[in-house]
């Protein structure tokens, strides 16, 4: 049976949402220069915005999952989506660089407690089979080519008359309308359906602490004088890592007690799930993704000079072949192995880093970038894939928490990869302007060196993800296929999951 206008209706305030929580960021990546000239910021500050959003998203995804789990998806995509719309409104008539950085922190609150609820939505709504299938890889389409909208739109309209305000009118628009939509087709909870344990109030005190000074000391590192050197930042990782590691072991305290948890860490051990590895490739194909849109951005700005309208427009055919692999995904899910098209699309995105590390700036944009912006978009079939072998992994009343788990690890990617990968460029630009004296430290050849390495980090971590796949996916099988049977912890359907030969 094909998908309704109802279903429709329901997929399109959920892509709606959660594109806009990725439209804010790629907006203000490009935009944040312009904003910071309009609005004062010190240099130093410049970067806070987006660390600052980082700390509210990443650290209450976990949090938030498991409040739509107690208390229903709808309602948390609800209230998060609207939060998300009044401080975008908010935001686009700020007065000062420090209400503009405690909006953007604002703004991270409501994208943790829609983005966990729109996957677990997901999961409930359509039953096994393909209309499911069709709507994770609308999901799936929604993030990257938010990223690439936001993008784009900045480069419109952050030099026009409308200015960069005109970009947060613009996101509480539509995100008001998504809310209304919602409001209309999205069902009631079914209160059957809801965590009944209660929440785990230490869990969440020190997950979110934990992710958040992870989030926040990984994003401050690419932007601090001193980088990892800097004291704040080396700290606040040290502090993190010792509350995560802390969280781990109150968890598995918890769940031997059989009393609520956070995030139960028994489902680490399903052998055929292979969470494990799946989040390993999930980790390794998002954090080359965002990575590489980054210094995309800085190549096209800083070495090649473009402005910012100039840099969006060739940013377009990346967001034309960001849909395809996750359209694809839709319809090959139910038929070919999930290793298989895994395996595919990371070795499409190969190509984008090594492009990107070879790449001549002399030459036109179609003879290699345009080749590098498309073959990016391989990596994106790892986004249906994934999000629909965590939620089968769950059980029904832990929808939410999956999602929740499946955007702290895109996170953590983007936030890691940024980090590491800007501190060997930076080193190795460095070096290389100490032994050529006679250039500025950011004239394009300097810069360009720094790239280059940047690009090659990218491909390594894209063959890390390709061997987990090979190695720790190869028992996968077909994920989407309808089958009625009983397995696993409790009351996970292989309807969900078929899996290899035992």
């Amino acid at each position: 049976m094909g998908l309704s206008a109802r279903d429709i209706a329901f997929i399109i305030a959920l892509c709606g949402v959660t594109t806009l929580n990725v439209f804010l960021i790629g907006a203000v990546t490009v935009a944040l220069p312009t904003i910071g000239r309009d609005l004062n910021f010190q240099e130093g500050n410049l970067y806070w915005p987006v660390n600052v959003n980082s700390l509210s998203f990443g650290g209450l995804l976990l949090f938030c999952g498991r409040l739509g789990d107690i208390f229903g998806g709808r309602f948390m995509f609800l209230v998060g989506s609207l939060w998300f719309a009044i401080w975008s409104l908010a935001t686009a008539f700020v007065p000062s660089s420090d209400v503009f950085i405690v909006d953007m922190a604002l703004l991270g609150i409501g994208s943790a407690a829609n983005t966990p609820a729109a996957i677990g939505l997901c999961s409930s709504y359509f039953p096994p089979g393909e209309n499911r299938n069709k709507a994770f890889s609308a999901l799936g389409v929604g993030s990257p080519v938010g990223f690439i909208l936001g993008i784009i739109a900045s480069g419109l309209l952050t030099e026009s008359r409308a200015t960069w305000r005109s970009l947060f009118c613009i996101q509480a628009g539509l995100a008001v309308f998504f809310v209304c939509l919602a409001l209309v087709v999205f069902p009631k909870d079914h209160s059957n359906r809801r965590y009944n344990k209660g929440l785990d109030w230490g869990g969440a005190v020190l997950s979110t602490t934990g992710l958040g000074l992870l989030t926040f000391s990984l994003s401050d590192s690419t932007s601090a004088q001193k980088g990892w050197l800097a004291p704040q930042v080396l700290s606040l990782f040290l502090v993190s890592i010792v509350l995560l590691v802390a969280f781990v072991f109150f968890e598995h305290w918890r769940e031997s007690r059989n009393m609520s948890v956070l995030v139960p860490l028994s489902i680490w051990k399903q052998p055929r799930a292979k969470l494990g590895p799946l989040v390993g490739v999930v980790f390794f194909g998002w954090c080359v993704f965002d990575t590489l849109n980054y210094f995309f951005t800085l190549y096209f700005q800083q070495v090649q000079l473009l402005d910012p309208l100039q840099t969006s427009l060739r940013f377009i055919p990346m967001a034309i072949a960001g849909a395809l692999p996750s359209i694809v995904a839709g319809y090959c899910v139910a038929r070919v192995p999930a290793q298989t098209l895994m395996l595919i699309g990371l070795l499409v995105s190969l190509a984008s880093s090594a492009i990107f590390a070879l790449i001549n700036p002399d030459l036109d944009y179609w003879y290699m970038a345009f080749f590098m912006m498309i073959t990016i978009a391989g990596v994106v079939i790892v986004y249906p894939l994934g999000n629909q072998q965590i939620v089968v992994s769950l059980d029904e009343d832990s929808q939410s928490l999956a999602g929740g788990i499946f955007s702290v690890t895109t996170r953590l990617a983007t936030a890691l990869g940024l980090a590491v990968t800007s501190e060997i460029a930076d080193s190795v630009s460095k070096t290389y302007n100490n032994e050529h004296p006679d250039l500025d430290a950011q004239s394009p050849e300097v810069l360009m060196v720094g790239f280059r390495a940047a690009g090659w980090t990218c491909f390594a971590s894209t063959l890390l993800g390709i061997l987990i796949v090979i190695f720790g996916l190869r028992d996968l099988g077909i994920i989407g296929k309808k089958d009625t049977h009983k397995r696993g912890r409790g009351t996970i359907r292989q309807s969900r999951l078929e899996v290899g030969p035992e």
